[in-house]
């Protein structure tokens, strides 16, 4: 979750898209906004000035006071006024946040796709920038002097003030670790970070590769704490090159059978890049409730759990923390073979991207959402899906398994997208859960974002001119920008 938890108040249904607003609002005059019906001299309160203007024209054909557009003002006119007495009730704020791969700018758009503020920072976007509660904006970027170069490299994380001031600058790319792709504000102000680790080939070849040409570059993922303008503090690190196994050479300590521990990675899955890029993770996003990190893994087309409760040391071992396990995962789901259970029969992710927890307070709370890119092997029949999925968990709120078996569920809760439905290629796309318990979807290879309900309908859409990983939506609640 982006954002702390918090009691959701009633909201008002969502605007209809604007162009439904253009084709059924009728203005005559100054007549009364169609959101506040009664509303006359649009004074932002329906009372007795309106009240007068309406009794003024009674009987005339039109004008300002006929509500209802039939062309005289009557006693229906008088009976919509009278059940909009009072103030109005005004739509509520949102911004959609847009992000360019391909520029220096974060905008946030109306849902009339309006600019209403805007970022620039020091150079193209990584991924996704996010709104803390207060306004302030949190943007990763490329640092081009970064020792790591590979697809959607970062290194930067960019935060502005509420009135879009620079206050934060930090470089999070040493020669040991280069933030990558996506981070995480959290509820205390700090910041996940997805970040590449750097491990020769002999590193690699040691710790039992046994194929490997270059480097090798695992995950690891940093949680910082920004103490100035241009410094942070890591209070918290995780990292996978601790928790692999591999069933190849017997003499390594992390000798083992492959399919009996999926709680660990298998360090010979999946290729690595000429770069030295192996598991490619894309999104990263925090559980405040079960203090649970979820994170996507594209070429592993897999998304895992693990434990945030734990200290750093715990982190690196295999006991500790929440679920007594320290960091190795305790969930993972969409492609089994990675852990030797199962068959290519059984994978159900192709390119997985934007892996999110449902919010406190909405339908399906503490469920897990993730882009399907579907980039099958071939040429064909390639379409994306986006998923939700209801781990299973027992009484204590354990992931659990069934010896021998994949990890559950056998299916989805809810999908949607269908053969020949849209595909967004084989890069970033991604969904977020809106505060209407509505999905909203970015394609990143045209550029389109579009809401659509549990149905499948939709029900709101904008084109964005460039690519933009994902687009996530907030409203101004008492005060806080509330968002994914």
């Amino acid at each position: 979750m982006k954002f702390p938890t918090f009691s959701e108040p009633s909201f008002l249904p969502r605007p209809l898209p604007v162009l439904a607003l253009v084709a059924t609002t009728v203005w005559l005059c100054s007549a009364a906004p169609a959101d506040c019906p009664g509303d006359i001299d649009s004074s932002g309160t329906v009372d007795g000035s309106d009240l007068a203007t309406l009794l003024g024209g009674w009987g005339t054909a039109g004008g300002a006071a006929d509500i209802d557009g039939n062309g005289s003002v009557d006693g229906a006119d008088l009976t919509m006024l009278l059940g909009g007495w009072g103030a109005c009730q005004l739509p509520a704020q949102e911004r959609n946040m847009v992000t360019l791969l391909t520029s220096t700018t974060t905008t946030a758009l109306d849902d009339s796709a309006t600019t209403v503020q805007s970022w620039t920072g020091a150079a193209v976007g990584a991924s996704v920038a996010y709104l803390r509660p207060d306004g302030s904006l949190v943007r990763p970027c490329v640092h081009a002097a970064g020792a790591f170069v590979s697809a959607a490299r970062g290194g930067r994380i960019q935060i502005f003030n509420p009135a879009g001031a620079l206050i934060n600058d930090l470089l999070v790319s040493t020669s040991e670790y280069q933030q990558h792709h996506d981070i995480n504000v959290m509820p205390n102000g700090n910041i996940l970070c997805i970040a590449w680790e750097a491990h020769t080939q002999a590193q690699g070849l040691a710790a039992g590769r046994t194929t490997l040409t270059g480097p090798i570059w695992p995950e690891t993922i940093l949680e910082i704490q920004p103490t100035g303008y241009s410094t942070f503090n890591i209070v918290w690190r995780w990292s996978l090159w601790n928790h692999l196994i591999q069933g190849v050479n017997p003499s390594l300590s992390n000798y083992g059978v492959v399919a009996d521990h999926p709680e660990l990675v298998n360090i010979n899955y999946g290729t690595v890049g000429t770069s030295g890029d192996w598991i490619h993770a894309n999104s990263i996003d925090y559980d405040a409730t079960r203090d649970q990190i979820v994170m996507s893994s594209r070429n592993f087309n897999e998304i895992w759990v693990i434990d945030h409760s734990t200290t750093t040391a715990q982190a690196a071992s295999h006991t500790g923390g929440n679920a007594g396990r320290g960091g190795d995962l305790l969930y993972r789901w969409g492609n089994p073979v990675a852990y030797g259970r199962g068959s290519s029969a059984n994978q159900y992710f192709f390119t997985v991207h934007s892996a999110t927890w449902i919010n406190v307070g909405m339908p399906g709370a503490g469920n897990i959402m993730a882009f399907n890119n579907g980039d099958r092997t071939g040429v064909a029949n390639d379409y994306s899906t986006v998923v939700e999925l209801l781990p299973p968990r027992d009484a204590s709120g354990n992931y659990v398994i069934t010896a021998g078996q994949s990890f559950g569920p056998s299916a989805p809760a809810w999908t949607h997208g269908a053969a020949g439905a849209f595909y967004g290629g084989a890069t970033q796309c991604g969904s977020f859960r809106t505060l209407d318990n509505t999905t909203l979807i970015t394609l990143t290879n045209t550029g389109r974002v579009f809401e659509v309900t549990t149905s499948g309908t939709t029900i709101w859409e904008i084109d964005v001119a460039g690519q933009v990983a994902r687009v996530p939506r907030y409203r101004l609640v008492d005060g806080l920008w509330i968002g994914p």
